[in-house]
């Protein structure tokens, strides 16, 4: 039953239009592909930067990264798969954040 649940919800977010627009907007970057890998390889970074967790704040590394690439960053595709992208992912998250509220799990063995 569960499976059958979340094959329903797949088909529902690819129908959806936040998912559309996310594919629309990568077909549009990956046209140029220079652009495209300028693209990926700053996603790449700022996830690496703001991955770490070692109580440091990275504004000022996130920051000058921004700066390194905003000529990538300000063409109009990039900007608009960027943001297809942030919409997307917090959908996602709050449909996570739904399945799994009030779902009690055991991770003292993490401690």
């Amino acid at each position: 039953m569960i499976a059958n649940e979340a094959k329903v919800l797949n088909q529902t977010i690819k129908e959806s239009v936040e998912y559309q627009q996310y594919l629309s907007a990568m077909e549009q970057v990956k046209q140029n592909q220079e652009l495209y890998q300028a693209m990926n390889s700053f996603r790449r970074r700022n996830f690496e930067l703001q991955s770490y967790d070692d109580g440091v704040n990275r504004y000022q590394e996130i920051h000058n990264l921004a700066l390194e690439y905003e000529k990538v960053l300000r063409h109009p595709v990039v900007n608009e798969f960027l943001v297809a992208e942030q919409v997307i992912s917090r959908k996602l998250e709050d449909v996570y954040e739904s399945i799994v509220e009030g779902l009690e799990f055991d991770y003292s063995y993490m401690e």
